[in-house]
């Protein structure tokens, strides 16, 4: 047997080998998508935390308003008298604006005219500092005082 064509043929072993080898790596388009998909999340996760801070900012205005309200009404009942109903206004610091509002309180059953001898006068105090209706706190009470004759 001859030996020699045995000898001329390749092995397949050398044909793979002889193939140009994949060079390692990303291409282009994978590299640009996966920066568009960063970029993307990136974008959704901005509007997230500037949402949760916006959120944020009005709670702390509430919180704000109603310890305006607070004091408002503590002092307004401090120095409560019948005489003084009525409405009255102003100003706070930072923006915020308070109104309180002191009438006579009706029963729904009260007959018009009928007195008591102890009269109760609702006081209410609210703090506004935007104008939505959602930015404003309301406070309201109502006051026990006796009746002179």
């Amino acid at each position: 047997m001859n030996n020699r064509p045995l000898e001329n043929a390749v092995s397949a072993t050398q044909v793979v080998s002889q193939r140009p080898v994949k060079e390692s790596g990303f291409t282009l388009l994978e590299v640009l998508v996966a920066f568009l998909i960063l970029a993307l999340s990136m974008a959704v996760l901005m509007r997230i935390v500037s949402q949760g801070l916006d959120v944020l900012g009005r709670a702390e205005r509430h919180q704000v308003a109603l310890q305006l309200a607070e004091s408002r009404l503590v002092e307004v009942i401090a120095r409560f008298r019948p005489e003084d109903h009525g409405t009255q206004e102003g100003r706070l610091s930072g923006g915020y604006r308070w109104r309180s509002e002191i009438e006579p309180f009706r029963f729904d059953n009260q007959e018009a005219g009928e007195r008591y001898s102890i009269a109760p006068w609702q006081i209410r105090v609210s703090v506004s500092w935007g104008r939505r209706p959602g930015e404003r706190v309301t406070l309201s009470t109502i006051r026990l005082v006796r009746e002179t004759p």
